[in-house]
């Protein structure tokens, strides 16, 4: 009798298990083909907590609880959960007040309410963010802030390789106008402003003799060396291979500053870029 009880307990508990594994977070929506957990579907699809949506020649639309709405572009591939879309491929845009979107250990989070935004995947590690409306806050998978995109910005994230201690150990081409500085027998160029806080963003010459670039913009190129920390509080130092002075607005170039393993960039023009590419995919369902 006792082994028959158990018996009855151990099937009770696989079956709340299995209705709890089951209960639905949304739903999906294409005009064309898709693809939920490896089955094609065409229409209309249920969506649980970890289903698998690939999108094939049509975008699709993902409507959640509370309110979030995600449009997943043609060619995307990403695992879906209750509080976050985990991206594998493509271009994805969505909207919530919560809801978070991870791609290559980055995540991307509504920093004000009703904010939308877009996510895409690119070639190499690269992901870019783009803030349509409201704004948000873009960590790595540690949780180390690296940026605060806002409305109508775009920024460019390249995951680098790291080391055990999670220190970027890669060199990186660097491209950057600045004005140049000397402290301590030490030159710098201030370049971009630091997106987390505004403030400026400066890097160490190395390589050649600037005393005479001093107090003068200079667009120079050569290789940020990541993980060598600048002397004098400079966010990395640059082993210059050439040098000119120049005019004309500072920061041009593609200077990118190293955080936790992550070259942050800004994109110029990206957000209205990103908005344009995903806008003219076929919605889902209107």
């Amino acid at each position: 009798m006792l082994k028959k009880l158990q018996v009855v307990a151990v099937l009770m508990c696989m079956s709340s298990y299995s209705v709890a594994g089951t209960v639905s977070i949304g739903t999906a929506s294409a005009r064309g083909d898709m693809r939920v957990d490896n089955y094609a579907v065409k229409g209309n699809a249920t969506l649980f907590n970890g289903s698998v949506v690939e999108t094939g020649q049509a975008t699709v639309d993902l409507r959640l609880e509370k309110g979030t709405e995600i449009t997943m572009a043609t060619g995307s591939l990403g695992t879906l959960y209750s509080d976050r879309l985990v991206l594998q491929r493509g271009k994805t845009e969505f909207a919530s007040n919560a809801f978070k979107l991870q791609a290559r250990g980055l995540r991307v989070t509504p920093a004000e309410p009703n904010s939308r935004g877009v996510v895409s995947m690119e070639q190499g590690n690269k992901v870019e963010v783009a803030a349509l409306t409201g704004s948000f806050s873009v960590t790595n998978e540690l949780g180390v802030p690296l940026a605060s995109v806002h409305s109508g910005m775009g920024m460019s994230f390249d995951v680098q390789a790291a080391n055990d201690n999670g220190q970027c150990t890669s060199q990186k081409s660097f491209s950057a106008r600045g004005i140049v500085s000397c402290e301590d027998h030490h030159y710098y160029i201030a370049t971009d402003m630091d997106p987390r806080t505004g403030a400026e963003i400066r890097y160490e010459l190395t390589g050649k003799d600037f005393k005479s670039y001093v107090g003068k913009k200079i667009e120079v190129t050569g290789t940020l060396r990541c993980g060598a920390v600048g002397a004098g509080g400079a966010l990395g130092a640059v082993t210059v291979s050439s040098a000119a002075i120049v005019g004309g607005a500072a920061g041009v170039g593609t200077t990118a500053m190293v955080i936790g393993g992550v070259a942050v960039a800004a994109g110029a023009g990206l957000g209205v870029g990103l908005y344009e590419v995903n806008k003219s995919t076929t919605p889902a369902s209107r």
